[in-house]
């Protein structure tokens, strides 16, 4: 028979994507059941240069390095033992990928994993919905990262219907177009092709009336500075409106790197210089589906990957 714990597991999962590099402590049941514990972000920009250079840097691997063994340190002051680390679209697209594997063991003391764009999306959209108890019936999850965007349609409870990973994010677009404060209004206009050809050259379709909910970075920070309070974030009440999401887009686009860091400086440090970008992709893809509104969940990757665990050990027994 299947393995059943008579008291929760206790793991640390970290997420590391483009440009930051996300923490959770958490307890999790055998009825999958998150209590998270701790949680922290740490901007690593692994991804810095990759778009152009196909390779992850010294620089970042020795920041990526720094905040690993920070928060294994953290990890284990809550008892935890069982650490699994993730990296996502720059880890994917660099070609010196053996090299960052083999530096995270040697350097830190753990293995870490190159999620496929698939298998990142299926465990984005499992976390993320995990915010919604309630929630019932097919919904759409976008995440949009530094190197790539996923939008995945599904069930809560269910393996996702449908998995798309775009090869376009906040880094990779800014690294491309948008490397001033504010950018020049071609720049802008270059940066929205870039997404739409690639939203253009995909079937994808998804009904504009179902569920839309936003996760990671992007929709929190823009719910935050809209004036959300974190109480109502952690009760998943917070929705951002498409005409909102528009409306900040056209403002971050005209404001320096310091004022845009000004909007609230204890989330903006570290992504003021591609919030704007992140923003615009959520706004086009709002456009391009037809999407109203946002929910916004605290939850994500990090979340799914201890569901992730939990499954795969009920399974091992």
């Amino acid at each position: 028979m299947p393995k059943r714990y008579t008291k929760p597991m206790r793991l640390a999962t970290i997420d590391v994507g483009t440009n930051t590099a996300l923490l959770l402590v958490t307890e999790v049941t055998d009825a999958g059941h998150l209590r998270p514990l701790h949680e922290a972000e740490r901007f690593v920009r692994l991804g810095q240069g990759v778009d152009g250079s196909g390779r992850i840097n010294e620089e970042a691997l020795e920041r990526l390095r720094r905040v690993l063994l920070a928060y294994r340190e953290t990890a284990e002051r809550y008892d935890v033992r069982t650490f699994v680390v993730t990296g996502t679209s720059a880890s994917r697209d660099a070609k010196n990928q053996e090299d960052l594997i083999t530096f995270v063991r040697q350097q830190v003391g753990v293995d870490y994993e190159i999620l496929s764009g698939d298998a990142e999306a299926r465990w984005s959209f499992a976390g993320t919905v995990s915010a919604f108890p309630a929630l019932q019936g097919p919904c759409a999850v976008l995440d949009v990262g530094g190197g790539s965007t996923e939008l995945i349609v599904g069930t809560p409870g269910a393996v996702p219907a449908r998995v798309h990973s775009f090869n376009v994010g906040s880094v990779r677009l800014t690294e491309r177009h948008l490397t001033s404060q504010p950018p020049a209004p071609d720049a802008i206009a270059q940066a929205e092709a870039d997404v739409r050809e690639i939203l253009a050259t995909t079937s994808v379709a998804v009904d504009p009336h179902i569920p839309f909910i936003g996760t990671a970075g992007t929709p929190l920070c823009l719910a935050y500075v809209e004036g959300w309070s974190w109480a109502d974030l952690e009760a998943g009440n917070a929705v951002l409106e498409a005409n909102t999401v528009r409306q900040w887009r056209n403002r971050l686009f005209q404001l320096s790197h310091d004022e845009v860091l000004d909007l609230a400086p204890n989330v903006m440090q570290g992504r003021a210089d591609v919030f704007p970008t992140a923003v615009l992709i959520l706004d086009v893809f709002m456009q391009h589906f037809g999407f109203t509104s946002c929910r916004v969940s605290l939850r994500g990757l990090r979340h799914g990957l201890a569901l992730r665990y939990l499954e795969q050990a009920l399974q091992t027994g």
